[in-house]
């Protein structure tokens, strides 16, 4: 179970996330058992590998009662936008059956740049870059700003 909100997630982090299954009957096993997770990211679906692939491949696994059985999966976030981490958990109980949960969080953007270009006759141009802190939202200050004078010859 992961909680409702994932705090500050930015863009370049390792998302990383622990999935478990528990059988918490005393006297029924969980027949072919599968745990699987995505991330879908604002432009696709990335398929999250672990430990139980392998055992997933296989068609599940039988778990004992009071059993149970993890995976730690893991992706580096590289978009920025909602992001949603899709667990599917199958299991066979009088017919295949399957659960799915998603958990919703948003990644941004740590840094705003802004860059600015003003030509100065036919020789010369000005760059302009500011760089802002977005993580700190709620502190003051405007950022770094860089001035580079170029000379095209």
């Amino acid at each position: 179970m992961l909680p409702d909100s994932f705090g500050v997630i930015h863009i370049g982090e390792t998302f990383t996330a622990y999935l478990g299954a528990l059988n918490v009957s005393k006297d029924l096993p969980i027949r072919r058992l599968t745990v699987t997770a995505q991330l879908q990211t604002p432009s696709r679906r990335w398929p999250l590998h672990s430990a139980l692939d392998a055992s997933n491949n296989a068609g599940g696994i039988d778990v004992t009662p009071g059993g149970g059985l993890d995976a730690i999966v893991s992706r580096s976030l590289e978009e920025v936008g909602q992001h949603i981490l899709r667990v599917e958990v199958g299991y066979s109980s009088n017919g295949p059956k399957t659960l799915r949960k998603f958990y919703r969080f948003n990644v941004s953007s740590p840094l705003n740049i802004r860059e600015r270009t003003m030509r100065a006759g036919d020789a010369s141009c000005f760059v302009s870059i500011a760089v802002a802190n977005a993580a700190n939202a709620g502190s003051s200050g405007g950022g770094s700003f860089f001035f580079v004078k170029i000379y095209s010859f």
